[in-house]
Parts: C-alpha cells; sequence; structure tokens
C-alpha cells in the first residue's frame, strides 16, 4: 500500500509541474518574435538556458543524494515560478536572458531528483508505471492549460502567459510541500554513502566505465541536439503554412495527445537497447517527410510531427527504467542528473547549430538534418545488447 500511496503522489505533483509550464507551450516563440528577436536570438535565449541546466545538473544532483531529493525538487519549483514571472515582467533581450538563467537553476534542482525518489523508494515496475502514467496524465491534463495560454496570449498580450505560469509553479510548490510531507526523505533499505562516495568526480568515473551509462550519455547528448529544431521550430512554421496563431493552442491540444499517447505506449514498452532503437528511429524517420512537402501541405507536415511526438514521450521512461538498473540508489540522483547534463549539453549544442543554419536553410530543412541522425543513432543504439 505505501508503494502505491507514493505512486498516486508522484503522479500529482508531476502533473502540477507540468501544468504550471504548460501556459507558453503555443505562444514560447510567437512572443520573443513579437519582441523583435530572431530566431538566431531566440536560439541564444534558449542556449543560456541550457548552458547554464548543463553546468549545474551534476552539482544539484550530488546535493540531492547529500541533503535529500524532496528539498532539492521543492527548491526548484520555486526559481522556475520565479523565472516565469520574470519572462512575462519586460519585453528586453537582457531580461529575458535573466528569466532564462533563474528558470534553468529550476530545472536542475529539479531534473531527475523525483524520479530518483521515487526508484528509491519503489521497484523497477512501480517506478517504470508511476513515470509512463505520470507523463501520459500530464499531457493531458496540459491541454486545456495550453489551450487557454494561446487564447488569452493571443487576446490580451503575450506576456500573459508567462505571469500565469509564475503564479501557477507558485501554488503547485505550496501543494507539493502539502503532499510529500508525510513521506521520509530515504527509505531505510537504502543504503547510506560514505562523504568519499558522494564524490562527484568519483561518481563520474565510475558512471563513465560502465558501457550502458557511459552510451546512455553520448546517446542522449545526439538524441536532444537534434530536437531543438522540433521545439523551436514548429510554432513558426505552422502559422507560415496557416497565417495565424490563434490556432495554434489547439495544434498543442494534438501535440499533447500525440505524447499523452506515446507515455501510455512507454508502460508496456520493452525495456532493451532494440526497444530503444525503435522508439529512436520512430522519432526520425517520419521527420524527413516534411521536406518534400508543398507549400501549402500542413497535412503533410502535420501528420509526421505529430507521429514523431509519440516516440519522444516513449523513450524517457524507457530510458529511465533501462539505466537506473545499473545505479546505486545512494548515488542515484548524481548519476541521474549527469545523463540530464548530457541531454541539456546536447540541447545547447543543438540550439546553437540549428540557430546558425537557419541563416542558410530553412527550418523544415534543419528538421530534416535533425532526422538523419536520429535515424543513425537508432541503427547504434540496436546494436548495443547490453541485456544479455
Amino acid at each position: 500500500m505505501k508503494q502505491k500511496s507514493i505512486e498516486r503522489t508522484f503522479v500529482l505533483v508531476k502533473i502540477l509541474q507540468n501544468i504550471g509550464g504548460a501556459w507558453t507551450f503555443s505562444t514560447y516563440v510567437l512572443f520573443l518574435v513579437g519582441a523583435n528577436l530572431s530566431l538566431f536570438q531566440v536560439n541564444m535565449l534558449n542556449l543560456i538556458y541550457m548552458s547554464t541546466a548543463t553546468v549545474l545538473d551534476p552539482f544539484t544532483g550530488n546535493l540531492g543524494d547529500r541533503i535529500g531529493q524532496k528539498k532539492i525538487y521543492m527548491f526548484g519549483l520555486f526559481f522556475w515560478g520565479i523565472g516565469m514571472l520574470v519572462y512575462g515582467s519586460s519585453g528586453l533581450f537582457w531580461i529575458f536572458a535573466l528569466a532564462e538563467g533563474i528558470a534553468a537553476i529550476g530545472h536542475a534542482l529539479m531534473s531527475e531528483a523525483l524520479e530518483s525518489w521515487l526508484r528509491n523508494h519503489t521497484n523497477e515496475e512501480t517506478t517504470h508505471k508511476a513515470l509512463s502514467s505520470s507523463e501520459y496524465l500530464a499531457k493531458l491534463a496540459t491541454i486545456p492549460t495550453a489551450v487557454l495560454g494561446g487564447f488569452v496570449g493571443a487576446r490580451w498580450g503575450l506576456q500573459i502567459p508567462w505571469i500565469l505560469a509564475g503564479v501557477t509553479s507558485i501554488a503547485a510548490l505550496l501543494i507539493t510541500w502539502w503532499q510529500l510531507r508525510r513521506f521520509p526523505e530515504k527509505e531505510e533499505t537504502v543504503e547510506i554513502a560514505l562523504p568519499n562516495e558522494l564524490n562527484l568526480w568519483l561518481i563520474t568515473k565510475n558512471a563513465w566505465r560502465e558501457p550502458i551509462l557511459r552510451r546512455s550519455f553520448i546517446a542522449v547528448a545526439l538524441i536532444t541536439s537534434t530536437f531543438q529544431p522540433f521545439n523551436m521550430f514548429w510554432s513558426v512554421i505552422f502559422k507560415e503554412v496557416s497565417g495565424k496563431s490563434e490556432w495554434l493552442g489547439f495544434l498543442w491540444m494534438g501535440i499533447a495527445l500525440a505524447s499523452a499517447l506515446g507515455s501510455y505506449l512507454a508502460k508496456k514498452w520493452k525495456i532493451s537497447s532494440r526497444g530503444l532503437a525503435l522508439i529512436i528511429a520512430s522519432i526520425g524517420i517520419p521527420m524527413l517527410l516534411p521536406l518534400f512537402a508543398g507549400k501549402n501541405w500542413i497535412l503533410f507536415i502535420l501528420v509526421p510531427f505529430l507521429f514523431h511526438e509519440i516516440g519522444r514521450s516513449t523513450w524517457g521512461p524507457v530510458l529511465f527504467s533501462y539505466t537506473n538498473r545499473k545505479i546505486e540508489s545512494k548515488v542515484r540522483t548524481s548519476v541521474n542528473s549527469l545523463r540530464s547534463s548530457a541531454g541539456t549539453f546536447g540541447a545547447a549544442i543543438g540550439l546553437l547549430v540549428s540557430g546558425i543554419l537557419t541563416k542558410w536553410l530553412s527550418p523544415i530543412t534543419v528538421w530534416s538534418i535533425s532526422a538523419v541522425i536520429l535515424i543513425f543513432v537508432a541503427l547504434w543504439v540496436r546494436g548495443w545488447n547490453h541485456e544479455k
């Protein structure tokens, strides 16, 4: 019963976290472009975010193993909410940069913290189910928020969704504290690490020696680098082909439904290198098709885009379960945060490179380059065979 109660609480808390960020999902890039920023400057703002998170993530993860994952997670929610409020307070590039930095601190504190806490308190099956369920239900819960955010932004100003995101995140923090207070930081069965065992450099070296973890770090960096053009250009591309921004909130509904389906599929997905490879291929292959779309062929862009979102949401829970088989509970947050840092590092590189490429190539062409890279990564992952 205790594991079931922890699972339900984890799912609720992650839903609240996702709702807090959903207000700006459909208007983020449009807000920045409306403030007279170029796509290159938009990517630079995201580069600030990703670079800050990359540097901080291992240290915040290590802090979680030292003082407790619940504590750093709640501090992360606080910084995230403040970052959203700062974003909506001005239209200046440097204020946006400050907001990205504050939000990155929040991201680094939250990253893998509650997931590691969950895994230390439950078995693999329960954790995998909770991760999949939380992402599935969170995507569904964010649909009305994203739609409303798009409507509010189009009608009363694109800065308003940021204010709503900040207020909602602070409210989520208070509810999260109330819900988590009844559970311990560490389970009695979790081995207590000696001070020298929590040395971050030693943890990093040991993780790099483990083949599953080393290869997963590299794969995550490559994959997240390819995700960034999809993240950054979708609203611009669909506004261009449709001529309207008001419907982007409803497009997010389709994205959320596709993502929810992917998270649901993760519950039953085989946790293996071949299972991971199939997911990666399903993300990349569809995104080759928009390159051949005619000027007004919106469905030829929309359908592959939604299909690739399914794979993107299946990927996370399966990867977490696959890699955590090789992580000790006493250093779990540190190692998971190293993997998260590899992801934000890859994202930063992807933002920088895709931003530069838009100087010469169309966003859809950049999408196709990402798709090709994903296909090659899928072939590499398929040959790992670590489960044998």
